[in-house]
């Protein structure tokens, strides 16, 4: 799953933000489409070793005190550093029937929901059909998905929540060209 998981994990920033946005006035809600390919990391290593709930929690404690230093509060970039990782082994879970250790150290148990087992070739392997970065059938469902939540958080907070997710002075000249007419 590799472009699959930009796809699930926008539409879960996008929902998440929503949510906190409404709550605190602050969404850096774009940290979790960033943190969302972390746990693949280990694919320089054992692949999984870094597929469970204890290298999640390392990984946002870091990911909190490196983004504090630009600005982000450490509550924050945890928060969502954490999601983001975790969208990860959500969207992994849903999808591989044999997955990893999720729960380690409290299980060792290897879990996964394979709620999509026409994906696995028979030799155990991913089968990638969209230009050999993703399967066709999960990018689908992503791109549903994010559309969904597009959707959603336009009809509550209207267009202007995309600032979140693009560089101030691209959204300041997008927004001057609409109101404009350009």
């Amino acid at each position: 799953m590799l472009a699959e998981h930009i796809l699930f994990s926008t539409a879960i920033a996008i929902l998440i933000g929503l949510i906190f946005y409404r709550y605190t006035g602050r969404d850096s809600s774009w940290i979790i489409i960033l943190c969302a390919w972390a746990p693949d990391l280990d694919l320089f290593l054992h692949h999984g070793a870094f597929h469970n709930i204890t290298i999640m929690i390392i990984f946002g404690i870091i990911m909190a005190f490196f983004l504090h230093q630009f600005g982000i509060k450490i509550f924050d970039a945890f928060f969502f550093s954490v999601i983001g990782f975790g969208a990860h082994l959500l969207e992994d879970a849903l999808v591989f029937e044999e997955g990893y250790r999720y729960l380690w150290p409290f299980s060792t148990k290897i879990l996964g929901l394979g709620l999509f087992p026409d994906i696995i070739s028979n030799r155990g392997r991913y089968i990638t059909n969209f230009f050999l970065i993703a399967n066709t059938e999960i990018l689908i469902i992503g791109l549903v998905f994010l559309l969904l939540a597009i959707t959603i958080r336009t009809y509550f907070e209207g267009p202007t929540w995309i600032r979140w997710y693009m560089p101030e002075n691209l959204y300041l000249k997008i927004r001057g060209n609409f109101r404009s007419g350009r």
